[in-house]
């Protein structure tokens, strides 16, 4: 990152969001002050556009996903790990052409995730039981 340039923030986040989708403008500010629920609104927006194959949608989604992702505040890194890369699924018909319009750096983020929830759902996981040995029959 460049000395000049600051983080991207919440505000920044909203902002941007507005001035590329103001249809998500009631949604957001229904919860205003809530950046989870600003960013489930945003990341529904872009699953439905992949789901019903609106690619331009769905690729502004994900350029400006992007554009936060490469610097964002840590507020905002967290809302667009558990928010919205958590919450883009890439299985399905479309999900091959979901995943290429990705950049290289949110779709090491969505693996990244992916690996780490993987990996918590692995510790707190119960452990199998182990059965007892069966005694063994004498035979008569």
């Amino acid at each position: 990152m460049k000395v000049n340039e600051s983080k991207y923030t919440v505000d920044d986040f909203v902002r941007m969001a507005l001035d590329e989708f103001p249809r998500l403008r009631a949604e957001f500010e229904e919860d205003a002050g809530l950046l989870h629920l600003q960013m489930h609104a945003f990341t529904r927006l872009a699953q439905r556009a992949k789901g019903e194959g609106e690619w331009d949608t769905y690729r502004r989604c994900v350029q400006l996903a992007g554009r936060l992702w490469s610097r964002p505040n840590a507020e905002l890194l967290n809302a667009l790990n558990v928010s919205f890369l958590e919450h883009l699924d890439f299985d399905g018909p479309r999900g091959p052409e979901a995943w290429k319009h990705l950049s290289q750096a949110l779709q090491e983020g969505w693996k990244a995730m992916r690996a780490y929830n993987e990996a918590v759902a692995a510790r707190i996981a119960p452990k199998r039981r182990e059965r007892p040995p069966r005694p063994r029959r004498k035979h008569r």
